[in-house]
């Protein structure tokens, strides 16, 4: 590796930490005194559950700013070159805006993998404590799963009720099924007292078949067996939030509820950004990297800082309206994702390309 690309490489992931430690310690003062305002009156506080919530929202708030961080440290960087002349030499011996980006674009890389670790890994197990913390400093406790009360499933051309769920998820109690043809005319109808879930099948007991045809018929049974794609997870109707659940749980449980005919609208914004984010990283510094090298070597640091803040803003800004609008149904899912990702490559990969061979005059 070139002296030069290691020097380049090493000046980002410094600064790039400095910036992070920075807001890091902007994070636990204005965040940690919003929630001493919050919860110092409940009766279930204590210093050290307020502690460990703080801990526990932290990596949320990194992976949420870490492309406003990448973009504020490939700014600062390249002030800090301009400055001193370096750039200014680099180019004088004939290396190119392109070899000076490509260190920045590994770290950026170096970033995102850290980013794709930090969201699999930690955050949503974080924000799992983050609520228990909460509910426990509050006094309020959740169950985590439905074991009363009615609910309703789709498996195929089959609409399911139950009236009860046992706790493992293995037991219907007073079983209504809704079997539809491919017109969608109902054909048939089971009533049964329980239905249970053995050796990979389900079983229907004490029940009665009505069939839709020509003539009505009423079959009562006994016992038998009820072909259903149905999983006793799906038995759990509490449905967790997008923000608790890592990419591969998302991708499950989207399958599953599009199977029962529920709307996945949250989940599938949530997993596409969750896709799309890291990509956002390197697209922060591609755009940063202009931006820094038109600032005047007068003061450039200082305006670097300022217009670092001001992009990194308006960039959160921008992804968050997308994402508001996925979840309102306004954009698909998928556009809602990947619009602004696709709008600040192209603003930034053009001002690059014009600024790496700029028009020359008659």
């Amino acid at each position: 590796m070139p002296i030069l690309f290691q020097y380049l490489l090493k000046l980002f992931l410094q600064n790039f930490m400095q910036v992070v430690l920075v807001f890091i310690g902007l994070f636990f003062v204005i965040d940690g005194l919003e929630n001493v305002r919050r919860f110092s009156q409940k009766i279930y506080f204590s210093w050290g559950d307020l502690g460990l919530l703080l801990l526990s929202r932290l990596p949320a708030f990194l992976s949420l700013l870490l492309p406003a961080f990448a973009l504020l440290a490939s700014m600062l960087v390249v002030s800090i070159l301009s400055r001193r002349n370096e750039i200014t030499v680099m180019r004088a011996s004939g290396i190119s805006l392109h070899r000076i980006l490509i260190p920045f674009l590994l770290g950026g890389m170096i970033i995102a993998a850290l980013h794709v670790i930090l969201q699999e890994q930690i955050v949503w197990r974080c924000n799992l404590a983050e609520q228990f913390l909460q509910d426990r400093i509050t006094g309020r406790f959740l169950t985590a799963k439905s074991s009363e009360g009615s609910f309703w499933l789709r498996s195929g051309r089959q609409i399911v009720h139950a009236a009860k769920a046992n706790p493992s998820g293995l037991e219907l109690e007073d079983v209504s099924v809704f079997r539809f043809d491919a017109n969608n005319s109902l054909t048939t109808r089971i009533d049964a007292e329980n239905a249970y879930y053995q050796n990979g099948r389900w079983y229907l007991s004490n029940g009665t078949v009505y069939l839709f045809g020509k003539e009505a018929n009423a079959e009562p049974f006994l016992y038998q067996e009820w072909p259903v794609t149905l999983e006793p997870v799906q038995m759990d109707r509490t449905l967790p939030e997008p923000e608790y659940l890592s990419l591969l749980q998302l991708w499950d449980i989207m399958a599953r509820l599009k199977n029962e005919g529920v709307d996945t609208t949250s989940y599938e914004v949530t997993f596409h950004r969750k896709v799309v984010e890291p990509f956002i990283i390197m697209t922060a510094i591609l755009l940063g990297f202009p931006f820094a090298m038109r600032i005047p070597r007068q003061g450039g640091l200082t305006r670097s800082i300022f217009l670092g803040i001001v992009l990194g803003f308006a960039m959160f800004v921008i992804v968050d309206l997308s994402s508001a609008m996925g979840l309102g149904n306004r954009l698909p899912p998928l556009v809602a994702a990947w619009a602004p990702e696709l709008f600040f490559l192209g603003i930034g990969g053009f001002l690059f390309l014009h600024l790496a061979e700029p028009r020359r005059g008659g």
